[in-house]
This record gives C-alpha cells, structure tokens and sequence, in this order.
C-alpha cells in the first residue's frame, strides 16, 4: 500500500475563490479514483477531516470530462458539511492511501490555542537559558507557576554553575543541564508561557564589530525549532523574549516573522530599565508574542529622584574606600581615563550621596573590569568598588535568593540577569492579560 502526502494553501488559490483545489489527475488515479468511479464523501467537524473512499455504493462519482490541464477537482468547499469540516483551516494536508483520499485542516496555531476553551486560570513557565533564575524569580512574583528550565552556558567552562544555583531556588522546577541544540520537544512539560532569556554576548558582538568566537548566537533558532516540534495544541499562548537592543536586527525581526505566520499578535519595545525605577542604566529590547490581541507594555514609573544614599540603599560608611596609591586597578583606570583611552568597559564614577542610579552593572566585575567607582563625598582621592551584597541592594533582590557563596558569585548571578525593576513590571503586565483573557474563554 503506497502512501503520499501533499500540502495546499486555501489562501492565493484563485479559482472558486479559493474554496476549490485541484490535483494531479494521474495521482488522484493512483488512488482508485478513475473517471466513473463511485465513492462516498465522510466529514468529522471535530476534526477538520474529510475523507473520500472509494465505495460501489457510494453517492458521488468521479467526473468523466477531461481536463484541458490534466487536473480534476479534490475540495469544493462550496459543499455545507465540507465547508463546516474545514472552516477557519489556513492549511489542508492532502494523504492519497490505496482506495481513499484524507483531507485534513490544519489551523494557525494562534487560532487553535485561543479557540480552545480554557479549563482553568493556571499559568506555567519555562524558562530558556535561565542562568541563576532570577528572570524566573520575577514570574513567579508576578503569579506564574515555573516548571522548567533550561541553562546551558558553553562560554563558563562549569555548564552547572548557574544551573544549581536556579535549582537552590527553584526546586519544584525540572532543570534541563544541556544544550538547547540537544534539547527536544517532547522533553519539556506543557506550559502557557515560554521565556526566552537567551545569551546576550554574541549580539553584543555582532553590533561592535568585536572579532571574537560566536558560542550563542543560534539559540534563537533552536527556540523556534522546539516551539514547532510542538504539537499545535501544546504551543504557549505566549512567548516572551528579553535581550540586548542589538538583539532585534539579528535575530528579532526573524522571531517577529515567525511568530506572525503562526497567527500570533506580536508587541516589541525598547525600554529603559531607569524609566522603571531601577537604580541602574539598562536599555532592553522586549518581545510578546501571544494567541491575543491587544497585550501593552506597562507604563512608565518614573526615574527616581532621590540619592541611593537617601532612599537607604547603600550608606558610604559600608563601603571600603581606597585610594590610587592602594589599588593598583584603580589607579590603570584612573590614568587611563585622563588620557581619553577606551578599554572594553568604561569606568565612570557616581558619589552614593547625590545620585539616584548607577550605570550598568555587568558580571565583568570580576575580570577587574569595573564599570562603576563610588567617589566618596568629601574626600577627594577616595573610591570605593561595588561589592555583590551591595549590587543585590541596588537591583532590589531579596536577600533570603541565593546567589552563591562568594563574591565573584554573586556578581556574576546579578550581571547575566534581567533588571528586575522593568522585568518585574512587565511580568505583571503579562499575567494580568493572560488571566483575563483566560477567564473570559472559561466565561
């Protein structure tokens, strides 16, 4: 017995409008469907199949005129039943089996997922290259449920490092310790929400023009190759991307096209993590791709004004202050700033007393790269380094997450992570919508 499958677009066939498709008349024969033949039409609704089977009973005939173009008609859509059986279908998948022909609609997955009715308000996460968790730690608050994650970092030598310190605060989750090129569909669990926190680096690069090995740039392709594994009715009702500004010229504009020939409602924004009443700069580029329409960025909250000493952040007198005559790496940064030399990270200097927010904290601190010095008040030769305790204070991370046990941990977990002032925000913004949208399907 021979099988063979084809598939149709309904959209852009001309002829009927679009509700006749034609097939290769040899191939239909193929099948048993020679000119004269009887056979009976079966439509399941419920499925969106149609089947034709040859049958000496049946009601239907194959037509005996011959076609000019060695077609004859397969779909006429004009009939009620097959009309109902593949109503709202973008897509047919043709199977011609020996005697018979399987007709079946397929749907954009945004109209199967939102279509279906809605059993409960539970919403679940997973989170794709989810480093120490705090991205998923802001879920969480916001009200989802995290069941998995993955964290595979090819670049930090120990792949776990980040790993076991997610698991340390999530241990209800399923971590996946393995390359997302490895990782397959049917491994993960069904969730409502996929967040896709993918390495930054590599884009960084692409941006600058720096001449370095690429480790990460393909994630983005791996994250759509796993979503269309999926079967349709398992795909999330919403995917949300968070990344480097650079990240959208790349990769972004892909995703966005992807998503969209999905049926998905796409939302991008630029936001400014200052504009959210972080105490440190950072600029990031943000994706929504949901099965419903009308998700909005939350709106702005406003830059703080008041001094990170004032609000109770970080007090000077925590803080070790040298001078350039007692460290070394800050005296190099120091002459190399007087001289107008560049160097990867760009060391500027705030005073704790009169400013309301540092620049951006990266996890390069512990290369002896600083990005940012406290000056100290009154006396004019003294600095002082941020330390990881007092970068968890300025990002307002709970003191009870753990995020190792030195230093260099801590700052490292803070840096590769999302700013959880705006992420918070826009978590919030996002279970908010999924909810009410939920609710009315169970409505």
């Amino acid at each position: 017995m021979s099988t063979r499958q084809v598939i149709h677009q309904f959209n852009g066939k001309m002829t009927y409008n679009g509700q006749r498709i034609y097939i290769d008349k040899a191939t239909l024969e193929s099948a048993g469907f020679k000119p004269g033949t009887k056979f009976q039409t079966i439509t399941d609704p419920s499925e969106h199949t149609v089947e034709f089977l040859v049958d000496a009973e049946g009601s239907n005939t194959v037509s005996k005129k011959t076609k000019k173009n060695g077609c004859i008609p397969v779909i006429d859509r004009q009939g009620k039943d097959i009309r109902e059986a593949l109503e709202d279908c973008d897509q047919i998948k043709v199977t011609f089996v020996q005697d018979r022909v399987i007709i079946e609609g397929m749907k954009q997955t945004a109209k199967v997922r939102s279509q279906a009715k809605s059993e409960s308000n539970q919403l679940r996460t997973i989170t794709f290259c989810a480093g120490a968790g705090i991205s998923s730690e802001c879920m969480k608050k916001a009200g989802f449920e995290e069941v998995a994650a993955v964290e595979w970092n090819p670049k930090e030598g120990s792949e776990d490092k980040f790993s076991d310190i997610y698991l340390e605060n999530h241990p209800e989750s399923v971590m996946f310790n393995i390359p997302m090129q490895q990782l397959k569909a049917s491994d993960l669990p069904h969730a409502e929400v996929w967040l896709a926190t993918l390495d930054c680096s590599d884009f960084s690069k692409a941006s600058n023009g720096t001449k370095k090995q690429y480790h990460t740039m393909h994630l983005f392709m791996h994250l759509m190759r796993i979503f269309w594994e999926k079967p349709i009715h398992e795909r999330p009702l919403a995917i949300l991307i968070e990344n480097v500004t650079e990240f959208e010229k790349v990769a972004g504009i892909s995703l966005e096209l992807c998503f969209k020939e999905e049926g998905y409602h796409v939302s991008k924004a630029k936001l400014n993590s200052l504009d959210y009443g972080s105490r440190t700069k950072r600029e990031r580029f943000f994706m929504v791709a949901s099965v419903y329409p009308g998700f909005l960025f939350p709106e702005k909250s406003g830059v703080k004004q008041t001094s990170i000493a004032e609000a109770g952040i970080i007090s000077p007198d925590e803080l070790e202050w040298v001078s350039p005559e007692e460290s070394g790496t800050l005296r190099y940064f120091l002459e190399r700033e007087s001289k107008g030399i560049s160097h990867n990270h760009h060391m500027t200097v705030f005073d704790v007393t009169k400013d309301a927010y540092l620049g951006t904290i990266t996890k390069n601190h512990f290369k002896i790269q600083p990005e940012n010095w406290i000056k100290h008040p009154t006396e004019e030769n003294k600095y002082a380094y941020l330390k990881g305790e007092q970068i968890r204070a300025l990002h307002q991370i709970d003191k009870q997450y753990y995020l190792g046990n030195s230093n260099k941990m801590v700052v490292e977990c803070i840096g590769q992570s999302v700013c959880t002032q705006s992420f918070t925000a826009i978590a919030e913004a996002l279970f908010t919508f999924l909810y009410k949208q939920n609710l009315n399907q169970m409505n």
